[in-house]
């Protein structure tokens, strides 16, 4: 039994456990409401309560909205991990499969004795339980697979950079579903020592499939020519094997693909332009709200910061220095001054390490705790920065940069921030550009609101985390 296999099985399983629950739901949310007595004094019905059967009646009509609801949401994928994102999805979709049901029982039943507190309360047992539920069948789908059922055993044609990390995160994990068995080679020699097992040429590709029963075959470009490409796939036809096709990691960040048609014509977009419209608009309003109250409530501490700085050492309180943003534009960044006010003669544009010996004894606090950064919210607030995106660059490394690191320059597509992906990573300050960079691009490609959310509370907790470490050490 394939990985494939595997999880259509649990999903079906899935759907039929939640039909289960939903059920199971409406009875407990019945015993709340007029049986145990629990909710008298905030629930208040007139007349006798209606029969347990008249509820029974909903649940088919409450198992079809539900499922539909769930299927368009994507809650019928088997996931590798369960996280608070699932209970955040489920909640909206159980949110919405509330109101259709009400509306059903209403406009088209034309029906008022239902309780509202009992399809209430019914909505919420039902949320936790499917929340359990997938839980649980994540978790029993990880036990069966340590027995070696439903693993794909999966092998690669050609390799690079790419293929070395796709293999990596195979061999990772255990239990994650996946065996990989080898490499085929191709005609070009690859750029990198293989280290991992070779099982034969590419154009023994047919013969090798079924030798290993390989389940799931990498194809890599562009260690692979697009002719040869098509020559596996022919090849391959009446085996029961996936092909996919792995593009280079850098063609896969500068931009989803998008099929699109000009007159007619079909055409494959490489490259939407992000946070455009209404997407920019909602982005930056969040970041006029958020900067303006936290300037607000920070406004006590940053005149206490900024008498600090002026007491402790000469120079100004605000260092200005020059920064690239959005489509290349310069600005000037904001921060409370951590160095020497002549940190920078002789020097030019460095990055500052963690034990610089050019900062300042109250410097190196406010650095621990990420406080020279809260000047930074007029830059936000003006406009220069939102409060999410790619740390942005001193304007004197990005002519080296964009030189040496391929695509660079995409991240420059979305304005720079206060806080990023790569930072809540921990890829912060004298870190591997090249990491960081893949980092900003994967933001950029797959950004939403609750990702915003999601990297400011990781913000906070990494400064916390990052300071515990320090005063430690």
């Amino acid at each position: 039994m394939s990985n494939k296999t595997l999880d259509q099985l649990l999903i079906i399983l899935t759907v039929l456990l939640d039909v289960c629950f939903i059920s199971a739901s409406v009875f407990v949310a019945y015993w709340l409401r007029f049986e145990s007595g629990w909710l008298d004094g905030v629930a208040v019905h007139r007349g006798a309560p209606p029969p347990l059967d008249y509820y029974f009646q909903l649940i088919p009509l409450m198992g079809f909205i539900w499922s539909l609801v769930l299927r368009g949401a994507g809650l019928y994928r088997i996931e590798a991990h369960i996280t608070l994102e699932t209970v955040a999805s489920l909640s909206k979709a159980g949110l919405i499969a509330l109101i259709a049901t009400l509306s059903t029982i209403f406009f088209i039943y034309h029906n008022h004795q239902y309780s509202r507190w009992v399809m209430i309360l019914s909505c919420g047992l039902s949320v936790l339980l499917l929340f359990l539920n997938r839980l649980a069948i994540q978790r029993f789908k990880e036990a069966i697979q340590q027995l070696g059922v439903g693993v794909s055993r999966v092998a690669v044609i050609g390799f690079n950079r790419t293929t070395e990390q796709l293999i990596q995160a195979i061999q990772k994990k255990t239990g994650n579903g996946y065996q990989f068995m080898g490499v085929l080679l191709s005609d070009m020699p690859p750029s990198q020592p293989i280290t991992y097992r070779i099982l034969g040429e590419f154009t023994d590709v047919r013969s090798l499939v079924q030798k290993y029963q390989i389940d799931e075959l990498f194809i890599t470009s562009p260690a692979i020519p697009h002719t040869e490409i098509l020559q596996i796939i022919a090849v391959c036809e009446g085996l029961s094997v996936r092909l996919h096709l792995l593009p280079d990691l850098y063609e896969v960040m500068i931009g989803r693909t998008r099929v699109t048609d000009f007159d007619g014509i079909p055409v494959v977009r490489l490259k939407e332009l992000p946070l455009q419209g209404w997407r920019g608009m909602i982005k930056r309003g969040m970041d006029i709200l958020l900067s303006m109250i936290a300037l607000i409530v920070c406004s006590p501490l940053m005149l206490v910061i900024a008498a600090a700085v002026k007491l402790s050492s000469p120079g100004n309180v605000i260092f200005r220095q020059e920064r690239v943003g959005r489509d290349g534009k310069t600005f000037y960044i904001y921060k409370f001054r951590s160095m020497r006010h002549d940190a920078e003669t002789g020097v030019g544009h460095i990055w500052a390490s963690k034990d610089d010996p050019r900062q300042t004894r109250l410097g190196r606090f406010l650095r621990r705790w990420c406080l020279d950064e809260l000047p930074q919210f007029f830059n936000v607030l003006k406009g220069d920065m939102s409060l999410v995106g790619p740390r942005p660059e001193m304007s004197g490394l990005i002519d080296d940069f964009s030189k040496e690191i391929p695509h660079y320059l995409d991240r420059h597509r979305v304005k720079c921030g206060l806080t990023g992906w790569a930072q809540i990573n921990g890829l912060r300050g004298n870190t591997s550009l090249e990491e960081r960079i893949r980092y900003d691009l994967y933001y950029i490609e797959n950004w939403s609101i609750a990702f915003d959310v999601k990297i400011l509370f990781k913000t906070l907790w990494s400064i916390q985390s990052a300071s515990r470490r320090d005063t430690e050490e």
